[in-house]
């Protein structure tokens, strides 16, 4: 049939003939991930893991397609659009536009795969914000070591090839869309029919481009189907690992504040040296020398354990543990997100305002002397970190490696049954500690956890049967319009806790009992909670702290003092060795009666029975008392104690930004 107008059948045509071409470019992708992984699988032994190897190329064929489907949908609208213009001279005039288009998209992944195999040659990483550097380092050193690399030769002449291919490919398919001929007959299509067909294609499209109907759209995020990295790495893209590094990369543009400038804190005030300490003397730790366990669960905030009741029964089997051990409650998250919480756990310093996340810079790649598991490393302890979901969140397994640990878990290293939108769920994560910790062969381990369960969209396994969840008005009150969730949040956030409990008994059970400190907190308190008045804001910002400590192990501890992330590292150094070396802006929180000052990421600070809030960006300052019964504040006039805390905090942070920059 030839077409004089462009119209339904045009279109359908013009749909149909694009096809083959978008196929034959996802060939050469999944031919340029079979290169890749016989490339660099190094004599990779694959026994016990072709089943993860086929999720993996799987999961890399989703991303390829989610590349061509986003590539296409300027295509698609297109297309829609002179349906509505009909003019089919104009569209054969802007084929020449698509045909350099799709030249430039599809050439642009072949560029990006022969840049992402050279930065694996030399990282053994998919491209990252490192690449960036490329242009802050010695440029022309390192070009010439491109040039000198017999490899580049053979780069320049595939790429020549490559898109040469391409180029014919794309002309061929030009010339198909401009012809008057059709090949196919839609005069049989009725008018509701044409209207399904326009609407089905492009959301199709959309639906391939997300690559999934779960929450989040398919990305590297979800590449952690083993516990081998390696075939994690195969399923990765090129687009979606540069994506992922400019996205990093133009949030970090013009981001440095001279924070001590900010703060009005003299350049002769600051000396890093305050951050080299030594902890107290501790025989009994020589002697023992504990195993140490630090796990942060995800959205373990303080605000529902206070109203823990029969009727709201959120701790469950909890509650005994926190009967029987130390519980800090007057204890403040690092930030607002959970990266926040892992920076400065693992750093043992503070969250700066103004500044990025170190993850999310180039200095994730570098060892900090202030990393929590350093003193361990110096005590022979074998060290592993843990964490619930994929290891490729914010780049996360090149930080935990780089700050020193042995070994790095993610989902991937255990069976994922009745797996969450983040991970694994909470049982199979307390599972897995347990299974490193048992594993330790006598000699004294550190393992620091992090969970995800307890985050929208509040999964629970489907065997789970949960306590009595009725939410008190308080609770209602502060989470305004919260109508999404429900009481799943609180069933999840209850789920995570009995786990946490059942861990605890195992252990307390066992010869861990007598060798074994467990330390439990929240990464930040439950994302719903919303504070109505700034008396309410320590409840907005507070998580539990929760300690078992051997017997033998026991200090005087003062559980009502006030603390922070960044105190937690300190604290387990005076617990488990004696008079060790360490780096860390944040204090010990045991011994009786101390006074210490706490604070967040949003300037808020806690000591004893005072508070403040200081806004970094306009210098606004709110003093209040703080009546740690109730948990409330009182806004009050500035007393000495306010002054001092806020200078302490002022001090602080622009010595960590010194010393972290």
């Amino acid at each position: 049939m030839i077409i004089k107008t462009f119209n339904f059948e045009k279109y359908v045509d013009c749909i149909i003939k694009i096809i083959p071409l978008n196929v034959a470019i996802f060939l050469m992708m999944t031919l340029y991930r079979l290169f890749f992984f016989f490339y660099f699988k190094n004599g990779l032994a694959l026994d016990g893991l072709y089943n993860s190897l086929f999720k993996s190329f799987l999961l890399g064929a989703r991303l390829d397609i989610a590349t061509l489907a986003y590539i296409n949908l300027f295509v698609a609208f297109m297309f829609s659009i002179f349906l509505v213009i009909k003019n089919l001279l104009l569209f054969r005039i802007s084929v020449y536009f698509l045909k350099i288009y799709y030249f430039l998209a599809f050439s642009t992944i072949i560029v990006l795969d022969i840049i992402d195999f050279g930065f694996y040659v030399s990282f053994g990483e998919h491209i990252n914000i490192l690449i960036f550097d490329f242009f802050s380092d010695d440029t022309f050193a390192l070009i010439k070591t491109i040039l000198y690399d017999h490899r580049f030769l053979i780069a320049l002449i595939s790429l020549f090839i490559i898109t040469f291919i391409i180029y014919k490919l794309i002309a061929f398919t030009t010339s198909q869309l401009t012809s008057k001929h059709t090949i196919i007959d839609t005069s049989v299509f009725n008018f509701i029919s044409k209207t399904l067909v326009i609407l089905l294609i492009p959301f199709s499209i959309f639906c391939l481009a997300r690559g999934t109907l779960s929450m989040f759209p398919l990305g590297k995020f979800h590449a952690q189907v083993s516990n081998n990295q390696f075939i994690n790495n195969v399923a990765l893209t090129s687009v979606h690992s540069f994506c992922d590094a400019l996205d990093a990369k133009i949030s970090q543009i013009d981001n440095y504040v001279d924070i001590a400038q900010k703060f009005n804190v003299k350049k002769e005030e600051i000396d890093t040296n305050i951050f080299n300490k030594v902890s107290s003397v501790n025989s009994m730790a020589e002697e023992i020398k504990p195993n140490v366990v630090f796990i942060i669960l995800e959205g373990f905030g303080e605000l529902p354990i206070l109203y823990n009741s029969q009727n709201f029964d959120v701790l469950g089997e909890l509650a005994k543990h926190f009967q029987e051990d130390f519980v800090f409650y007057n204890f403040l998250s690092a930030g607002k997100i959970t990266v926040h919480a892992l920076e400065s756990t693992i750093l043992n310093m503070p969250q700066r305002p103004f500044s990025l996340q170190i993850t999310q810079t180039s200095k994730a790649f570098k060892q900090f002397s202030s990393s929590i598991v350093l003193p361990y490393k110096k005590a022979n302890y074998f060290t592993k970190a843990i964490y619930g979901g994929s290891l490729a969140w914010r780049d996360i397994n090149n930080f935990l490696k780089a700050q020193g640990f042995d070994e790095v878990y993610g989902e991937g290293s255990i069976k994922n049954e009745f797996r969450h939108q983040w991970g694994i769920n909470d049982a199979q994560f307390f599972e897995l500690i347990l299974r490193e910790l048992k594993n330790s062969n006598g000699q004294p381990m550190f393992i620091y956890a992090m969970s995800t369960a307890t985050h929208p969209p509040y999964e629970t396994p489907p065997y789970y049967k949960p306590l009595n969840i009725n939410i008190p008005r308080d609770i209602l009150n502060m989470m305004p319009g919260e109508t999404k969730y429900g009481v799943r949040i609180f069933e999840s956030y209850q789920f995570a806790n009995r786990q946490a409990a059942k861990f605890l008994s195992e252990i307390k059970s066992s010869e861990f009992a007598k060798n074994t400190i467990v330390v439990i907190t929240g990464d930040h308190n439950l994302r719903e909670f919303k504070a109505t008045t700034q008396e309410e804001l320590f409840k907005k910002y507070s998580v539990p702290m929760y300690m078992y400590v051997p017997e033998k192990l026991r200090k005087d501890t003062d559980v009502n003092i006030s603390g922070c992330h960044m105190d937690i590292g300190p604290t387990l150094y005076d617990l488990s060795f004696s008079e060790a070396q360490y780096t860390a802006a944040g204090e010990s929180l045991l011994g009786q009666h101390l006074s210490h000052v706490a604070f967040n990421s949003d300037g808020f600070i806690l000591s004893n029975n005072k508070a403040v809030l200081y806004n970094p960006e306009n210098a606004n300052i709110t003093y209040f008392n703080f009546n740690e019964k109730t948990k409330m504040l009182e806004i009050t006039q500035e007393t000495q104690e306010h002054k001092e805390m806020l200078e302490y905090y002022k001090k602080v942070v622009a010595t960590s930004n010194e010393y972290l920059n």
